[in-house]
């Protein structure tokens, strides 16, 4: 709690505690029970029982500005990240919004991952919603604060109540971010996003859906081997000029697939170890590949029955017109199918590091 309430008055000084509470979401007695047992760190003025730190607090801030208009992922890859090295040491990250910035499912499952992790290695993080309270709004009915971290500093404030868990079910375009529980089937989270998804295509897309979501949150709950939150969300879009797109994202902030199986691949599949050594980005590139691509890879062995979903899946969508996107600690992968064929497989590489793996079906809708 004083590294979160240091960190706000560092950025925004003389605070009555209420105000502090309101920003960081926490209950406003005890923030105030906290301020008036720790004076040696903080001093309140008497006149407006208002807050300082007693000492200025010394951090290397890094700002990250979200440009205006929507954000997709290569948007935020490389131009809003661009390679930066968030995790160099426990300074501060404070990411801007400008009044129009609009970020896309994707770029959200990305983003709170990131900002969590951030968050759980000591940087200070700071969500600047100040000037964009539409992103606020919708972030909110999304259930992005609901996951995000509550040592992270959201501004103008975090909402009191969440309109994702207020108006939850209510829209047919939209299924808000659900938690992946740990060893557990997570069968409503499953069934709400198959129901959705089906709802705005059609019922030819039950087989893609059933198997996209069953595979990837079955994973998830399976091998995460982390204390930050999995989730999933969906969400359809109907741009002017274009056509619609469903976006289904699931994130996991564990091992992630690639070192998750490198533990044992030097045993099940020798062959792959000596063709993908460990160390070298290209490698682990190729093995991803050989994961969602190929299938039956898993580090359980051949003869386990497990690592045919990823292969699946993907035949599936290679029936529809879809775009699979695969994010992994550096890099990431795009398949693009059209027509019944795989027509592109784009990589970016050398990307802003982020834990685990974060996956997204954007289906293109006639």
């Amino acid at each position: 709690m004083k590294d979160s309430i240091t960190n706000v008055l560092d950025i925004k000084p003389n605070l009555k505690g209420a105000e502090i509470a309101t920003i960081l979401g926490w209950n406003k007695k005890e923030i105030n029970s906290f301020l008036a047992l720790h004076k040696d760190s903080f001093i309140k003025n008497e006149a407006d029982y208002t807050w300082t730190n007693k000492d200025p607090l010394k951090v290397k801030e890094i700002k990250i500005n979200f440009p205006a208009g929507w954000i997709d992922a290569n948007r935020f890859e490389n131009e809003v990240l661009a390679g930066c090295d968030l995790f160099g040491d426990n300074g501060r990250a404070s990411f801007i919004f400008k009044k129009n910035t609009k970020l896309l499912l994707e770029v959200i499952a990305r983003f709170v991952s990131l900002i969590n992790q951030l968050n759980d290695c000591g940087v200070k993080v700071v969500v600047d919603l100040d000037n964009c309270s539409d992103s606020h709004s919708y972030l909110n009915r999304a259930g992005f604060f609901e996951l995000a971290n509550k040592g992270i500093i959201i501004l103008p404030k975090r909402p009191s109540s969440s309109t994702a868990q207020r108006f939850k079910g209510n829209s047919q375009s939209l299924v808000e971010f659900g938690e992946i529980c740990p060893k557990s089937e997570n069968k409503q989270l499953k069934d709400d996003l198959r129901t959705s998804f089906i709802t705005q295509t059609s019922p030819e897309y039950a087989n893609v859906a059933t198997l996209f979501f069953a595979e990837f949150i079955g994973n998830v709950s399976d091998h995460s081997e982390s204390k930050l939150k999995g989730f999933s969300g969906l969400q359809l879009y109907s741009p002017p000029n274009s056509k619609k797109h469903i976006q289904a994202v699931i994130s996991d902030s564990g091992r992630g697939v690639i070192a998750t199986l490198r533990t044992t691949l030097k045993h099940h599949y020798p062959d792959l170890h000596k063709k993908y050594p460990e160390g070298q980005e290209e490698s682990d590139i190729g093995l991803a590949l050989e994961v969602f691509s190929k299938g039956k890879i898993t580090r359980f062995g051949k003869g386990s029955g497990r690592g045919l979903g990823f292969k699946s899946t993907s035949d599936n969508a290679s029936r529809f017109d879809a775009n699979l996107s695969i994010r992994l600690m550096s890099f990431s992968i795009q398949l693009i199918y059209r027509k019944g064929e795989l027509i592109s497989e784009d990589i970016l590489r050398n990307l802003t590091f982020i834990h685990g793996t974060h996956i997204c079906f954007d289906f293109i809708i006639d």
